[in-house]
């Protein structure tokens, strides 16, 4: 295992983040030499100067199966990017979230039973939205059976997932001295009251089972000197949709009940699929075999990944992935031996995906 770990320990030093398209590249070559020489087909599509790597061990032929995985991390100190060995865990940035499992999908490809058709699809930016997952989609990567998103910590299986819509709520008003009030017309003021009835009339959910639409506010703006009264005032709300059909009703609401301006900034689908699918049992009994520490559930995600952009395909999507924890955090990590266990896991899933296919197709 020690290759893997050396590749992994690699492609964190390249400090691949988001924002920083040139380091990703160089951790994806370092990912597609590593491959290449171990006799994997690789390919590299270009977007928005951002290289997209696909591998896989059948070459140009579709795929039963597609592993999915991002290349991208987010921002952290220094120390974060010179990751180190303790206690059977891997710490630093991109551990858990996401490069520990892209290097599970190597390992899968690498190891994969003969026979079985497996491909990895590797994307550049899924942490600001995976523009480069839907530009793969576009240039045709895809695959016959099941797509696995590599996107998870913990041990369970993802079948469905909330959408995203991020408004932007703003108050118009009149401007002026500080110590004119009555001169004024506030837009904090109207910003504040009119959130505060949006929130009496909006209910989030107590927890993560609650399985109900909720809503954040994360971002304010208003002003520029301490006396002075602005002309505007705004926040961005973000709001997790169980069910797409609510948006509009969102917005009305928004509009009615706090009297400002909604626009939405962005949105993203919710994806589901019918929890019962003979896929996603399949690979719950797998990682079960391979790990019987951990069951594995079904489980819904409050968060997203980039599922939303392979659901076209009309096939099903899964979410799984290494285990690892505090992502985001100082203090993220990988548990090691979870490249081994979840690897063997998804490759026994593969065959079974595989063999079906063959004795169905002929």
């Amino acid at each position: 295992m020690n290759q893997f770990y050396n590749l992994l320990e690699s492609m964190i030093r390249c400090r691949p983040l988001t924002s920083q398209p040139d380091n990703i590249n160089r951790a994806a070559e370092i990912l597609r030499k590593f491959l290449e020489e171990r006799g994997i087909f690789c390919k590299t599509e270009q977007y928005r100067g951002r290289d997209l790597l696909y591998a896989s061990n059948c070459g140009e032929e579709e795929p039963d199966v597609l592993l999915n995985a991002h290349l991208d991390v987010v921002p952290a100190d220094d120390a974060q990017f010179q990751p180190f060995i303790q206690d059977g865990r891997m710490y630093g940035r991109g551990t858990a979230d996401c490069l520990g499992n892209a290097v599970c999908a190597a390992r899968t490809l690498l190891n994969a039973t003969p026979g079985t058709k497996i491909a990895a699809a590797f994307s550049a930016d899924e942490e600001t939205g995976g523009d480069t997952t839907a530009a793969m989609v576009k240039f045709g990567f895809r695959a016959k059976r099941v797509i696995l998103i590599m996107d998870n910590s913990d041990p369970s299986v993802i079948f469905s997932q909330k959408g995203v819509l991020v408004v932007k709520l703003t108050a118009h008003g009149k401007g002026g001295h500080a110590a004119y009030p009555w001169l004024c017309d506030n837009p904090i003021d109207k910003l504040m009251t009119g959130y505060a009835k949006f929130l009496a009339f909006w209910k989030n959910p107590a927890e993560d089972n609650d399985w109900r639409s909720s809503l954040s506010a994360c971002m304010m703006e208003a002003g520029s000197a301490h006396n002075q009264i602005p002309e505007t005032a705004s926040m961005i709300l973000n709001f997790r949709l169980t069910d797409e059909k609510e948006l509009d009703k969102v917005l009305s609401a928004l509009t009615e009940l706090t009297g400002c301006e909604a626009t939405v900034v962005s949105s993203m689908p919710t994806v589901s699929f019918d929890r019962d699918l003979p896929e996603f049992t399949l690979l719950q009994k797998m990682l079960r075999k391979n790990d019987p520490a951990h069951d594995y559930p079904l489980e819904r995600l409050c968060g997203a990944t980039d599922s939303r952009h392979w659901k076209v395909l009309g096939i099903p999507v899964a979410v799984t992935g290494i285990l690892g924890a505090e992502i985001h955090s100082p203090g993220e990590y990988i548990e090691l031996d979870s490249i081994r266990t979840t690897s063997n896991a998804v490759i026994q899933f593969a065959d079974a995906i595989s063999q079906e296919y063959r004795s169905t197709s002929n």
